[in-house]
């Protein structure tokens, strides 16, 4: 019987496309690797170690270079995607053994980091360490994608070297490191800003970092089986019950997360504000009050916002020509913050502004 013009132009249409189409890795196959990758062999703890001190000397060097290239040596999504694969599978053996690896590898490079910092005179954090102390759901949504990628790069062989570009986009040794740098530290170490130096840091960068770290991996491994399961390995059937407690997992974590998406936005929000404070023109979503005297935009040197429930207290430190803001330009500026920020559930803003003068100097030479 002739097929019909509609069955014949679906049939030509996806002829056309055929050789772009891939067949998924078979179940075997996948279930030998992840088998593998599941083991704590030589191979993963001498990988795991050298990126942890490639890592660790990035992140007190403050050198983003360096850092990533640890991110492409660590081995730790492999013991997590192999744990992702035993739950869509329902395998009891393969989720143990994953997470007696992850474990594992979780402590030797806490302590492996530890004891490079003690044995280095690191007094001083940069920003490589303190930009991985206050996760947010930003990074949480960024495990979950990569999560996503990761499991699907495992079921196409010709997408299968994407796991390097996965280990980039969500890092899981360098938080790692900086809690283990956290755990080591003087009680009195600081960071340095242009002001100066904000002291006793320890704990928030240790259980900051570490937070930071849980959030990456319970989206990944969420994020993974249910794309495994998509692939048709494994039953939900016969792992709903796992998958609803890494979803309960997800759900706790959120709340730290959710707190600090809040301070993230609030602080991005004076930052906009006081970036268009002198400017020429209007900012889309900028309260920008004009400030009378204020004829050039102010440098922030630096800026920290603490939340506690509807009250925040900003510290903040600006670059401006020497002389121009007064008293009362200060408090117009105080005022206008407060009106931006109410959007968030605001009720009492803090400043704490110093204020720190600058001269320039210009120079014109031209050619006779």
């Amino acid at each position: 019987m002739s097929k019909n013009p509609l069955h014949r132009a679906f049939d030509l249409l996806t002829g056309q496309w055929s050789i772009f189409l891939e067949q998924p890795v078979p179940i075997e196959v996948l279930n030998e690797e992840r088998i593998a990758n599941s083991l704590p062999s030589f191979g993963f703890f001498v990988l795991l170690i050298t990126s942890t001190i490639i890592a660790t000397f990035g992140l007190i060097a403050n050198n983003t270079a360096v850092v990533i290239g640890a991110m492409i040596v660590a081995p730790l999504m492999n013991p997590i995607l192999s744990m992702a694969y035993g739950i869509s599978i329902a395998s009891s053996l393969l989720i143990r053994r994953s997470l007696v690896t992850l474990i594992i590898g979780t402590g030797v490079v806490v302590i492996t980091a530890g004891l490079i910092t003690a044995c280095m005179p690191v007094r001083v954090l940069g920003s490589e360490i303190l930009a991985r102390t206050s996760p947010n759901l930003i990074d949480l949504l960024v495990a979950i994608a990569a999560g996503i990628a990761g499991a699907f790069s495992l079921t196409r062989k010709r997408i299968a070297s994407s796991i390097a570009g996965v280990a980039i986009a969500v890092a899981l040794v360098p938080p790692l490191c900086v809690s283990g740098i956290g755990l080591t530290l003087d009680p009195e170490i600081s960071a340095r800003f242009a002001r100066g130096v904000i002291r006793g840091l320890n704990h928030e960068v240790a259980t900051g970092s570490f937070i930071l770290f849980l959030a990456n991996l319970i989206g990944i491994t969420f994020a993974a089986s249910l794309t495994f399961l998509s692939q048709s390995y494994g039953s939900i059937k016969r792992s709903w019950i796992a998958l609803l407690a890494w979803l309960a997992l997800i759900i706790l974590i959120c709340v730290p997360l959710s707190s600090s998406l809040r301070k993230f936005f609030i602080t991005k929000k004076i930052e906009m504000e006081l970036s268009t404070i002198g400017a020429n023109q209007q900012e889309p979503g900028a309260t920008n009050i004009k400030i009378p005297g204020i004829k050039q935009k102010m440098q922030i040197r630096y800026m920290y916002v603490n939340l506690k429930e509807d009250r925040a207290i900003l510290d903040l430190v600006l670059n401006v020509p020497e002389g121009t803001l007064t008293e009362g330009k200060v408090t117009s500026i105080n005022r206008m913050l407060f009106e931006s920020i109410k959007q968030f559930g605001i009720r009492q803003l803090d400043v704490d502004t110093r204020i720190v003068p600058s001269r320039v100097h210009q120079y014109r030479e031209t050619l006779k």
